[in-house]
């Protein structure tokens, strides 16, 4: 099983990962050179979205399709709902409670 920390930290470091050479990219001189950067940096960044949106999913997170690739959806408490991430979707996933979310209720033991 993949351990939630872990692929946190992955994707964090991706995306810093492509912001550096984002950043970088912006220095280098005009030109075809600069353009073949410039598709390789939108194929990284949509290999990455892909891999986040395969990793959300083999967590157990609701994806919301609205766009490509997917976005996880997070539970918000105030509205007890799965809520896309994108601000111009908005989808509300509600049910009962989360799955493993505390306070859920137990079973008596016999």
């Amino acid at each position: 099983m993949i351990d939630p920390t872990g692929a946190a930290g992955w994707i964090s470091a991706g995306k810093s990962g492509l912001d550096l050479l984002r950043a970088a990219w912006t220095l280098m001189p005009k030109g075809a050179e600069k353009d073949r950067i410039a598709r390789k940096l939108e194929e990284a960044e949509l290999a990455l979205e892909l891999s986040n949106a395969k990793l959300a999913k083999e967590l157990g997170f609701r994806l919301c399709q609205c766009r490509f690739p997917p976005l996880p959806m997070l539970w918000d408490n105030a509205r007890r709902a799965f809520v896309c991430q994108n601000a111009a979707c908005g989808r509300l996933d509600a049910v009962e409670k989360p799955p493993g979310a505390r306070g859920a209720r137990r079973r008596a033991r016999a």
